[in-house]
């Protein structure tokens, strides 16, 4: 007698699944099914209710319809996959890179998103919290720790950097198989609002090294500002990239903060950031004075010189120059000039403005700078450029208008 199809076993369909209730009273589903190599598969979703419970196995569903791979092994939260990751990163990236990725994943991405399960971080979920950070400040750190109830407000270009960080790990999750998308790459940034650079007027910059001319820090405030060199830059010069016979010099290490919180030479921050930049009559003369100067220092100092790697600028005994004290002097020496406040970074958008304005080529400038790309240099001085780009139009006219009226 046939068995009743009633009684007949049914093999169920891909994902298909069931929602239940667990012993400490949290929703789950299951759903299995089978890998085009044969394999079974089953994977378990939960929730505070059936509803919850039951959208999140119909979105597995929907990812076993559309043929997504679905990550293999235990799934890990994304406060789990971070912490793993951030500790990979330390041996990747610069000690400064680190430390502002670590307080991202600590301070911001963590305490939003931590929770959620890595494979079911959604592209949505990145933005609800982007938005959250927006409205609730920055988070104040204290003794490595957030501190609850003190927030200051936050810039939404901060906001994407911490984005950024999160890419960054997705795309590693990415590559390991742990998430079949990047949802910080798919989420929407806040909008940046553009901000016009800094940077100090022709006038202003005389002034201050006129100012500055006989300050411990004086040189070297000149080869920046004629140079466009960064601080660690300027701090990790050696006497011997210097060429004065051909005035030009070579960039080759860059002063940084190291692990232990200590300064030391190291790589510079990009592979374009080693460069040879041509060295104007400024910078030329500071260097020439700052050699001399230096000499008089090694000869007063004899036996208690420190310096052992030849480098351009230290102090009076041969001490490298830690960048938050230039930042400081250099707020002085603004001071001492009778000019209005300002950064030491301004002296490097003051090198790309002039020269953008002078009619420099953007692509000379960007290498000069050393920037990965002309792109960032376009994004940086977009204030400028419109104006050139006026001039370049009025070149053509005066070249071609009145030929072209005949």
């Amino acid at each position: 007698m046939a068995k009743s199809t009633a009684t007949k076993s049914r093999r169920r369909s891909r994902g298909e699944g069931s929602v239940y209730r667990s012993a400490d009273g949290r929703w789950r589903g299951a759903a299995t099914w089978t890998e085009p190599d044969g394999t079974r598969r089953r994977r378990v979703v939960s929730g505070h209710t059936a509803a919850e419970t039951r959208d999140k196995l119909d979105a597995l569903r929907r990812e076993l319809r559309q043929g997504v791979p679905i990550p293999k092994g235990k799934a890990p939260t994304v406060a789990e996959f971070l912490a793993a990751w951030i500790e990979r990163d330390r041996a990747r990236v610069r000690p400064s890179t680190w430390d502002v990725r670590e307080q991202h994943v600590r301070l911001w991405i963590v305490p939003t998103l931590g929770r959620i399960m890595l494979a079911r971080l959604s592209p949505a979920d990145v933005e609800r919290a982007l938005g959250e950070f927006l409205k609730a400040g920055r988070p104040r750190a204290e003794g490595g720790r957030e501190a609850r109830g003190r927030r200051r407000s936050v810039s939404p270009l901060t906001i994407r950097h911490v984005r950024a960080t999160l890419r960054h790990a997705l795309s590693d999750a990415e590559r390991d198989g742990l998430v079949v998308r990047n949802a910080a790459a798919l989420a929407r940034p806040p909008r940046v609002p553009y901000t016009p650079i800094d940077y100090l007027t022709p006038e202003q910059v005389r002034r201050l090294l006129d100012a500055a001319h006989d300050d411990e820090l004086g040189p070297l405030y000149a080869v920046a500002v004629s140079t466009g060199l960064r601080l660690g830059e300027l701090l990790g010069l050696e006497w011997a990239d210097i060429d004065f016979a051909s005035a030009t010099l070579s960039v080759r290490r860059s002063l940084a903060l190291t692990a232990d919180g200590s300064y030391a030479l190291g790589e510079t921050k990009t592979a374009k950031s080693r460069r040879k930049v041509p060295l104007p009559a400024t910078a030329h003369l500071a260097l020439q004075r700052q050699r001399i100067r230096q000499a008089e220092w090694r000869l007063a100092a004899g036996s208690a010189w420190q310096d052992r790697e030849g480098l351009a600028f230290t102090d009076i005994v041969g001490r490298p120059w830690a960048p938050p004290n230039v930042s400081r002097a250099f707020v002085r020496a603004v001071q001492a000039a009778g000019l209005p406040r300002a950064r030491f970074h301004w002296l490097r958008h003051t090198y790309a403005t002039l020269a953008l304005a002078q009619g420099v080529g953007l692509a000379t400038v960007s290498d000069a700078l050393g920037h990965s790309g002309v792109a960032i240099t376009a994004q940086h001085y977009a204030a400028v450029t419109p104006g050139l780009r006026r001039e370049a139009a009025d070149a053509i006219e005066r070249a071609l208008g009145t030929e072209a009226s005949r």
